[in-house]
């Protein structure tokens, strides 16, 4: 599927609603997506958790619909509506038919502007969410993120949990979540974008009529603190294996790095010719669950290696990473490994255009993260311009692992990870 750059177009409405369009005439559907530029980071202290309590709620109740009847609205244009919330953001989106469009911008308006937060809805949704939290709790593959997050920004706004605590989510009252919706669905903090068959300027003023009623007096919270680094994290647990992640703080999503390190994590852990692929699954069956990844945000970012293994095994895979990461930042990637990595970048970016949904996500990605979004080729030429010097200079900013924290899971004792690390 080709991309035509005159097919992107954006406007900002007077109230500083942005809305963002791709055409695509060749395709029978569209996807929409409303982009709050602000989750669960952006919580009071006493609030964790109310931005994802926030955003189950949406669902719960309006001026004109119960749930059932939201439930039955969406169905019965045959869309299908998603909602999730990150640290930085949090989304409500549906897939249709071109000819339901109109109905689908209807739907999404009445659930970001007429929510009415019931408060018996809202008694059952906390409960809901405790269980979600309960379950979560069993699930050290997906909770060790939330533990070097922790780790990294401890005591500040991204450090903390997007369910919250049980404690927290039983805390805040209808009131805080009430102005928790002020606060982040205001229009200077909302993105609409649409990609499929559909025309820019009936998109605009539909969204125009319909998201009118946005809050207007959410603007200025404070974006939260920072946080200090904790070099370990252990939660002694039982279980068959430690689950592990070794990270540090990285460049902020807008960052020109972003690219040389998105290369270098390539070649550290994040494909399967990666070197901790192959030198701990591949080369001595250590691990099933190994690899590396990066994340972006406002003001920093993320880069950890991370797996999972036998507690009898663990020793030798914590020594064999802290190899692998010491070798690459001091002798660098081969030319081979850089040219294959920039393949696979550059195959990775055209792959993720193949759908309305991917393209109407990247509007808003790119939006959020650049101001504005740029065209296929122009991140084709960004990636191609970027040299081995380049990889190897983030590399030697980032990747001295005395200045990482190490955060695991699982049925050992806090003074053997401990004395595994210093050792």
């Amino acid at each position: 599927m080709g991309e035509r750059v005159d097919a992107i177009r954006r406007t900002v409405l007077p109230d500083g609603l942005t809305v963002i369009t791709e055409a695509m005439p060749d395709v029978e559907s569209v996807a929409l997506g409303v982009w709050a530029d602000a989750g669960s980071s952006d919580e009071c202290p006493n609030e964790h958790g109310i931005a994802h309590c926030l955003e189950h709620m949406l669902f719960k109740g309006t001026a004109h619909y119960d749930a059932y009847a939201l439930a039955a609205a969406i169905e019965d244009i045959g869309g299908h509506v998603d909602a999730y919330t990150e640290r930085e953001l949090t989304h409500v989106g549906a897939r249709v038919l071109a000819e339901q469009l109109p109905a689908a911008i209807d739907i999404l308006s009445e659930l970001v502007c007429h929510s009415t937060f019931p408060p018996d809805e809202l008694e059952r949704e906390r409960q809901v969410i405790i269980e979600e939290i309960r379950k979560y709790e069993g699930m050290p593959e997906e909770r060790i993120y939330d533990l070097i997050m922790a780790a990294l920004w401890h005591g500040g706004a991204l450090g903390h949990a997007i369910l919250g605590t049980e404690e927290s989510i039983r805390g805040f009252t209808r009131d805080q979540l009430v102005a928790c919706w002020r606060r982040h669905f205001t229009p200077s903090l909302v993105i609409i974008t649409a990609a499929g068959k559909l025309e820019h300027d009936d998109v605009v003023a539909r969204v125009a009529n319909a998201f009118a009623d946005l809050p207007r007096d959410g603007e200025g919270f404070d974006r939260g603190a920072v946080g200090t680094k904790l070099p370990l994290l252990h939660e002694e647990e039982d279980g068959e294996q430690v689950h592990f992640t070794w990270g540090a703080r990285a460049f902020p999503a807008a960052d020109d790095r972003i690219f040389p390190l998105a290369l270098a994590d390539i070649v550290l852990g994040a494909s399967s010719t990666s070197r901790l692929f192959q030198e701990v699954r591949e080369k001595r069956g250590l691990a099933y669950d190994i690899g590396s990844y990066l994340m972006g945000f406002r003001h920093s970012g993320l880069m950890v290696a991370n797996g999972a293994t036998s507690p009898e095994l663990f020793s030798d895979v914590v020594r064999l990473v802290r190899d692998v990461i010491t070798d690459l930042r001091e002798r660098g990637m081969t030319e081979r490994e850089w040219q294959r990595a920039k393949t696979q970048m550059k195959s990775g970016v055209a792959l993720a255009l193949e759908s309305t949904a991917d393209r109407m996500r990247r509007l808003a990605q790119h939006q959020l993260t650049w101001g504005e979004v740029y065209p296929l080729t122009a991140l084709l030429e960004r990636i191609d311009r970027v040299t081995l010097d380049d990889v190897h200079a983030v590399l030697e900013s980032l990747c001295h692992l005395e200045q990482w924290s190490f955060v695991s899971i699982g049925p050992m004792e806090e003074s053997t990870v401990r004395a595994l690390l210093e050792g």
